[in-house]
């Protein structure tokens, strides 16, 4: 007499996909009936002398990000650059250019935070004097032609030495604000 086992396998088979399963969603769960674990904020690539650049919709460059390192994080796309030099292409020729140690820049590109010897300049032109301004934290929005801080700020311009909390910085209207405490020496020229 011969046993039959053919028509429990399918059933044993199920019944080991069912294990497995409800394994796998413990695994992936904190413990049973918990919340989905959160995604990490690990890096997922680090990239090394690297430069971004924006060009607006007729192919001409508007600005350019670069680093000798960035590490990029999946989870939100944004980045974590050491050594930052952004510079925000000017019709004049006067440049604005910000540098610091280190950086973070938001998954667009459009939108960094810079941190520790920040260096804000606008290069000089024919009508005006170079523009510098050193802050130890300094937010930019590119695409908006705005930087600002909300700390102790040193600016200079020609002989004009300035100091204050708080700046906002504004390319297009080519304006500056010091928000407080603000004090300083204006080297206003003899009009001729």
């Amino acid at each position: 007499m011969k046993t039959r086992v053919t028509p429990l396998l399918p059933l044993v088979l199920m019944a080991f996909l069912g294990l497995l399963t409800l394994w796998l969603q413990y695994a992936v769960l904190e413990g049973p009936g918990g919340d989905a674990k959160p995604a990490g904020h690990d890096p997922d690539s680090i990239v090394e002398n690297f430069t971004v650049q924006k060009l607006d919709g007729s192919g001409k460059l508007q600005y350019t990000f670069s680093a000798p390192k960035m590490t990029h994080f999946g989870d939100d796309g944004s980045g974590e650059a050491l050594y930052p030099r952004f510079v925000q292409i000017a019709a004049d020729g006067g440049d604005f250019i910000a540098t610091a140690n280190r950086g973070t820049v938001n998954r667009q590109g459009e939108e960094a935070f810079l941190y520790g010897n920040v260096l804000f300049l606008r290069e000089a032109t024919r009508e005006r004097p170079e523009f510098r301004a050193r802050t130890e934290f300094l937010h930019v929005l590119a695409e908006q032609g705005i930087a600002r801080t909300d700390h102790t700020v040193t600016i200079s311009e020609g002989n004009s030495i300035l100091t204050g909390v708080g700046m906002v910085v504004d390319k297009n209207k080519q304006q500056f604000m010091l928000q407080s405490q603000v004090k300083g020496i204006l080297d206003v020229p003899a009009r001729k």
